[in-house]
């Protein structure tokens, strides 16, 4: 038993060269770079083409890289889903045939879409009065008319900033 044992610790210490208590730390650290190579001196200095620095950490990082390796920190928001691009162009407004539909809803709904406040509240009591005017039989051609104007100018309006926008324009003040 004594040969085996003395068998293990001479290969233990043949694996380990002469002054290894120096060297020993640099294997570690060598061990740690190859696990993360973006957090070491001599990586930083040595920037590629398709690599960009941690917005947290400054370590370097491909270019392509979601989250740093070294930090955690994500480096780009989330990809959006075809559902988040879709209800994100349908709120932000400029899209006529939503500002048409919400008009249809209820007057002023549309102008509130485009961001017209002032317009989408003249609008929204003109057809209150409208609606009150039905009893004295004016309503019936009132009402219609604020309703139209409603859809008409929602769809104008919103058509028009959409076309501001893809101009480069950033809409309404």
């Amino acid at each position: 038993m004594t040969d085996e044992s003395t068998d293990d610790s001479p290969t233990a210490s043949e694996t380990k060269p002469p002054g290894s208590d120096s060297e020993e730390p640099a294997t570690e650290g060598t061990a740690d770079t190859e696990e993360r190579p973006q957090g070491t001196e001599s990586v930083r200095a040595s920037r590629g083409p398709d690599e960009v620095f941690c917005r947290n950490c400054g370590a370097i990082i491909s270019e392509e890289a979601e989250i740093c390796p070294d930090c955690g920190v994500r480096q780009r928001d989330p990809p959006n889903t075809a559902v988040d691009s879709l209800l994100e162009e349908l709120t932000t407004g400029g899209n006529p045939f939503v500002a048409a539909g919400l008009s249809v809803v209820f007057p002023g709904l549309g102008q509130l879409y485009n961001r017209e406040l002032q317009k989408a509240i003249l609008l929204m009591v003109a057809s209150f009065i409208a609606l009150a005017s039905m009893l004295a039989f004016v309503g019936l051609i009132l009402y219609p008319a604020v309703w139209l104007y409603a859809i008409y100018d929602a769809y104008v309006v919103a058509d028009r900033q959409s076309k501001e926008n893809e101009a480069g324009g950033d809409g309404p003040d």
